[in-house]
């Protein structure tokens, strides 16, 4: 039986030296952003500034300190996306079949598409809207003191949370495209699909009003039904033995 272990720890190796590239990406970019936290911060305070009446705190001497840094985390975790990937693809690319390589390529330019997407529909539409109808709720005697850790965590789990959603058409687009379901059975599926569309969005978006609701819920519709034409395309396009391709392009 042929001997595997010196393969296996020349992968571990090749592993080690792709998480330790990333790692130090992540940490060069982390630390650059933090010369720039303040600016990036009052970015991100821009839609709380325009509601009436609407101020941040912080309630520890710490609190603040740590916001700066978690913003600072976050930017250089999206700075160093790009490196990050790289060395992903560069470790399971030998192992992929070339018609895999076609597929999640292009796809991948996609996702970050649709992710930064999400990011700026949540952060110019849904939260000014979601800010603006949780905080109508004030009165001469009830005003808004809000922290900046709450704050920053409802921002940011708001902007990657839509973010996730908007590549949600990507990955059913990749599954189709690898094989792995049918268009028809996503079609079939659309009444449900639709339904659980909207009460994600009923859970995601921070008002209970219907018009945040459906800012979220219509675009994943229509990029639903987009990623439904296009894979109909693809499958009347493609060979009807993909399988068998993909074996001979290895």
């Amino acid at each position: 039986m042929m001997d595997t272990t010196p393969d296996f720890l020349s992968h571990l190796e090749e592993l080690r030296k792709r998480i330790l590239v990333s790692l130090f990406v992540f940490v060069a970019c982390t630390v650059a952003a933090y010369f720039f936290s303040r600016q990036i911060v009052n970015f991100l305070i821009e839609p709380l500034h325009k509601q009436q009446n609407a101020q941040l705190v912080f309630q520890t001497p710490y609190e603040a300190f740590l916001t700066y840094v978690k913003v600072s985390a976050v930017t250089g975790l999206l700075l160093s996306l790009p490196v990050i990937f790289f060395e992903f693809w560069k470790f399971v690319s030998p192992g992929l079949y070339d018609r895999e390589k076609k597929v999640i390529l292009p796809l991948s330019f996609v996702c970050v598409l649709l992710f930064l997407a999400g990011v700026c529909f949540a952060y110019f539409l849904v939260i000014p809207f979601g800010l603006g109808f949780l905080l109508s709720f004030q009165t001469e005697s009830l005003r808004p003191l809000i922290a900046i850790a709450p704050y920053f965590s409802f921002l940011l789990g708001m902007i990657l949370a839509f973010g996730a959603l908007f590549d949600f058409p990507v990955v059913l687009l990749g599954l189709i495209k690898l094989g792995v379901m049918k268009t028809e059975t996503l079609a079939s599926m659309r009444k449900l699909i639709v339904v659980g569309i909207f009460v994600v969005a009923a859970i995601l978006t921070p008002s209970p009003d219907p018009v945040s609701q459906l800012l979220l819920a219509i675009p994943l519709v229509l990029l639903f039904e987009i990623t439904l034409l296009i894979a109909g395309r693809i499958e009347k396009k493609a060979p009807k033995t993909p399988q068998d391709q993909g074996i001979q392009g290895r």
